[in-house]
């Protein structure tokens, strides 16, 4: 309305009358004086619109604490806020917006290093790598160091990220062969740099693991090694590891190695579903017509049985399965399901219940014939009337501890 009034004054201006302000005001239903004031400021109308509250306001503080995690990214902490807040919050460029006009840094991006992108045709390549010794602290403050494996298919940009707790041959070998049953087929050649899983170097000459050559040659596909000091020709993944870094805002968020999994595969699922910058398509769509040119997996047994000692087993009531002799936790959830459990030369036991990795030990520590971690027998005794709430975690280490004594162990 007050504009439709700066309008016709400004129309009186033009034609070099005076206006009948009294008039004026009873059409609009103004104040003589507010409408004299207005023709007194020229035709400057001020905006005394109140400021809107934010969608981003009753978050501050959570803002605030991200954002000084490091190498935390505001798109990490926009992602952490979708998935825990329950709203329906403002889209991203708000989001940024919001952190520039309230004064919260997330740091200088590095300047980099000019290097044109290479594309490759459906099913030529994938490009995988390692986000190294991550560490993070759950809910109750159990510290967690693990690393996770990155995988992108060079054409749709599929996604696969995959939980490890070190970095041996046998994780490498096992995440691969879980890369290849996601994406259902093999690519011609999967390219990485000199990870010392694979290659040993002496006098500046590089040598492959002759196990993960065998493995490639049984799968159907050609490993490729990334010239040294040049990520950039495995840009694609090296792209795929910032989308990790959301990771980072649910530091201290999440419970226990059911909730890490459970963090990583949002991460996963949604890096998948939304558009990627370069094509402007999601990549689970792109892939669909990537997935026709791959190749079909080799013989599956064999490469199993190359990354180690596969079984199934139904998940009993004790939530116990049973790998290199022993017997080993996985979460109450997966009772009655059918888990797979692979027990790997180097001692991992990586155990899946449809698809999902549920539980990893290590059968390097200890010798024990039982061995529930501490959260899996919570869960176990969370479901007993006579422990209440506050005593649960209490009562479990009184019995891990009396299992420890009998030949149990806990990890």
């Amino acid at each position: 309305m007050e504009r439709n009034l700066m309008g016709e004054l400004n129309m009186y201006r033009q034609s070099g009358t005076t206006p009948n302000f009294s008039e004026i005001a009873r059409r609009y239903g103004m104040d003589r004086k507010t409408v004299a004031r207005y023709w007194r400021s020229g035709g400057d109308l001020e905006d005394r619109r109140k400021e809107r509250v934010s969608g981003f306001a009753r978050h501050d503080g959570v803002i605030r604490a991200k954002s000084l995690l490091p190498g935390i990214t505001k798109r990490a902490v926009y992602e952490f806020l979708l998935d825990t807040s329950g709203e329906d919050l403002p889209c991203y460029g708000a989001f940024t917006r919001y952190c520039r006009t309230h004064d919260i840094p997330f740091g200088a991006a590095a300047r980099r290093e000019a290097h044109p992108r290479f594309e490759t045709p459906p099913g030529r390549q994938l490009q995988f790598d390692w986000k190294e010794d991550l560490r993070m602290v759950d809910a109750r403050g159990e510290v967690f160091e693990f690393n996770v494996f990155s995988a992108t298919m060079g054409y749709s940009r599929l996604h696969k990220f995959c939980y490890a707790p070190t970095r041996t041959l046998d994780d490498l070998l096992g995440c691969l062969l879980e890369t290849f049953k996601f994406i259902g087929g093999v690519p011609q050649e999967c390219v990485t740099d000199n990870m010392s899983a694979l290659v040993t170097t002496s006098n500046g000459r590089r040598t492959r693991s002759d196990r993960a050559q065998r493995f490639a040659k049984e799968a159907g596909f050609d490993l490729q090694l990334c010239a040294v000091r040049t990520p950039q020709t495995k840009g694609k993944d090296e792209s795929a590891n910032r989308f990790l870094r959301r990771l980072l805002a649910y530091d201290r968020d999440f419970v226990g190695l059911d909730g890490l999994l459970a963090a990583i595969a949002r991460i996963e699922a949604r890096s998948n579903s939304e558009p990627c910058e370069t094509t402007g398509v999601p990549p689970s769509a792109l892939f669909m017509r990537e997935k026709e040119h791959l190749r079909p997996i080799g013989n599956l047994r064999l490469l199993q049985d190359m990354v180690g000692q596969v079984s199934e087993q139904v998940v009993p009531s004790t939530m116990l399965v049973r790998a290199a002799g022993r017997q080993w936790s996985v979460p109450r959830r997966c009772i009655g399901s059918k888990a797979r459990v692979v027990a790997m030369p180097g001692g991992q036991i990586r155990i899946t219940v449809a698809g999902e990795l549920v539980a990893v030990h290590d059968s390097t520590r200890g010798s024990n014939p039982i061995n529930y971690t501490e959260e899996h027998y919570m869960e176990a005794i969370s479901s007993k009337a006579r422990f209440s709430d506050e005593d649960i975690r209490e009562a479990a280490r009184a019995n891990l501890d009396l299992l420890d004594s009998l030949g149990g162990d806990r990890r």
